[in-house]
């Protein structure tokens, strides 16, 4: 659950409005307290239909950059959960609903009240047995004569995470449970006198101040395990009415391209892929930043009369210098993304693809090196307050940009890549529905989209002065993921990569401190281990349970100690219905 911390208030609304719903056993300020928005109720009539109006509060002009956002200054380790948040009631659910306010007047209070935090934008797209095939999706809305009627027909078209095959490259299941008032725009098939109009959204109130709506059921998924686990649920609707001022989308006439009207519906999803590539790249530079300071101030001692910090190992200093010199990369590639996914200059498909490359390349390494810190940071490390625990190019629809620096190693490779996939696909009589495609070429995909994506990143890079040892340790980690074509083409056999990463790492670990210190994550790192004094302190403020202590209160009749105490352990443990004390001999027990 998402914690809140009484000593720095978040400066969020919408994070400090969620969070004040969901956190559990936290400590919240009188102030924070006096910070939490109201509720609000959705206006229904006799008949428990849902009126759309609703007054603003407080009002606000400006739509917050979603990009900027995401990157941000200041990042907050402690709201990784409600970044989820933000992006869908940003972009998605404000970026579908802000469009429309020209030509729907009356969805202006609606987005004033978004905006203000007074409630919490979602979006149910995918269901439980549609993922990718989103143009598949059963719930629908049947054209009545004073609005609509939402329903789910059966448990698959649940609004939820896909299934299990599409699973792990659409993963957002919206949490709808009603820890305070939210609304959705919900994707469903438009029926009109019993013929399918194609897939529409909708704006539709899931929760107020008193629970869920009439007809609207979310049924909590169990956690996830991470930093901040959300309310994830699986959302269906039993014929649920909605007044004519719920649809949102472009016409009730059957659509001439169902494909073009749908993407052009969702084009905000290819904002979210950028966006939330920043925050992993946020996570990248504070588990860089979090693992040298760990490493440089843990020692250990051997047979010597010293300490060692632990840095010293090879096998601490490769993740961190990787991690710090992917991070360098990634962030220097990031401006000359964010320009030309944001050019007019580039039509909708070389955005898409653009943002694909940037997803895949950002999010691969990221989890990658998340998890090798993560390992190297021991038990103090493990505890969830550290943080750390395509085609169509090849069918030529479209062309991304070379990248900079064309006759570089890793640009050659991706280069090499697409060629090779190219041919093969040339090849084959059938084209890409041919099922050798299937077999030879599908596979080799995310491996072009990668190895460009790379290329992109070590090319900006270089452009943007990053130091030459944290461009030769990413070069190094771009090799290690495709070491077969490397050494076979790129002369680089085992025998000659293990001599260039030595030599990368011993130009880069004297200068470890400043690469990670000018990553500006400093004021954001909440975690105890990166100093002796603040682990100290941080023991210091655990439950402690004293077997003397329990004694007195049970004579004394008085609570347990809480946490703001931290005594040492009492002399006595029991074992076996033993008291065992310092001078106890465990022969006794004989």
């Amino acid at each position: 659950m998402v914690t809140v911390s009484s000593r720095e208030p978040p400066r969020c609304s919408i994070c400090m409005r969620y969070s004040l719903s969901t956190a559990e056993n936290s400590l919240v300020s009188e102030r924070e307290k006096e910070l939490e928005v109201g509720g609000y109720g959705v206006q229904e009539n006799a008949r428990g239909h849902q009126d759309m109006e609703v007054e603003p509060r407080r009002r606000r002009n400006v739509l917050p950059k979603v990009l900027g956002h995401a990157q941000g200054p200041r990042p907050r380790p402690r709201w990784v959960g409600c970044a989820n948040v933000l992006a869908c009631h940003y972009n998605l659910f404000l970026g579908t609903i802000a469009p429309l306010v020209r030509r729907r007047k009356d969805l202006t209070p609606l987005v004033e009240r978004a905006l203000a935090g007074d409630i919490i934008g979602n979006f149910l797209l995918t269901e439980v047995g549609h993922g990718l095939d989103i143009l598949n999706i059963e719930t629908t809305a049947t054209k009545v004569a004073d609005g609509f009627v939402l329903n789910t027909p059966h448990p698959a078209a649940a609004k939820s995470v896909p299934s299990a095959r599409d699973a792990p490259r659409a993963r957002f299941m919206p949490p709808t449970t009603p820890l305070c008032p939210k609304i959705a725009v919900v994707f469903a098939r438009l029926i009109v006198d019993n013929a399918d109009h194609g897939i529409h959204p909708f704006l539709v109130h899931t929760s107020d101040a008193h629970g869920m709506c009439p007809g609207i059921v979310s049924q909590l998924l169990p956690p996830r395990s991470g930093t901040s686990p959300l309310d994830y649920a699986i959302t269906s609707f039993h014929h649920v009415h909605l007044p004519p001022s719920a649809f949102l989308g472009a016409s009730l006439d059957v659509p001439r391209d169902h494909h073009s009207l749908l993407q052009g519906y969702i084009w905000r999803t290819i904002v979210g892929q950028v966006s939330m590539s920043l925050v992993a790249l946020t996570g990248m530079k504070m588990t860089a930043y979090l693992g040298v300071l760990y490493s440089l101030r843990r020692c250990v001692r051997g047979t010597g009369p010293s300490d060692v910090p632990i840095m010293s190992f090879r096998t601490q200093q490769l993740p961190l210098l990787y991690t710090t010199a992917i991070a360098h990369v990634l962030d220097a590639w990031t401006p000359a993304v964010l320009q030309q996914f944001t050019s007019a200059d580039f039509a909708t498909p070389i955005r898409r693809g653009l943002a694909i490359v940037y997803k895949t390349t950002m999010c691969r390494l990221a989890t990658q090196y998340y998890r090798e810190v993560g390992e190297r940071l021991g038990a103090q490390g493990t505890f969830g307050h550290n943080i750390i625990s395509k085609i169509e190019l090849l069918r030529n629809k479209y062309a991304l940009p070379p990248p900079k620096h064309g006759d570089s190693l890793l640009a050659r490779h991706s280069d090499a890549v697409y060629s090779r996939c190219a041919d093969l696909l040339g090849s084959f009589t059938e084209g890409h529905r041919d099922e050798q495609f299937n077999n030879l070429v599908l596979p080799q995909c995310q491996r072009g989209v990668l190895a460009l994506g790379c290329a992109y990143a070590y090319g900006c890079a270089r452009d943007a002065g990053v130091p030459e040892p944290m461009l030769e340790l990413f070069e190094c980690a771009a090799i290690k993921q495709d070491p077969s074509w490397y050494s076979e083409h790129g002369g680089l056999p085992e025998s000659v990569f293990m001599l260039k990463e030595d030599h990368a790492v011993h130009s880069a670990l004297p200068h470890i401190r400043e690469y990670v210190d000018s990553f500006g994550v400093e004021a954001s790192i909440t975690a105890p281990i990166v100093s002796s004094e603040t682990w100290e302190s941080w023991v210091e403020g655990l439950q402690t349970y004293d077997r003397i202590q329990e004694e007195t209160n049970v004579s004394t009749g008085t609570a347990a100690r809480n946490s703001e105490h931290s005594p040492s352990l009492g002399p006595k443990i029991e074992a076996e219905g033993h008291s065992l004390h310092p001078d106890f001999d465990v022969a006794d027990l004989d």
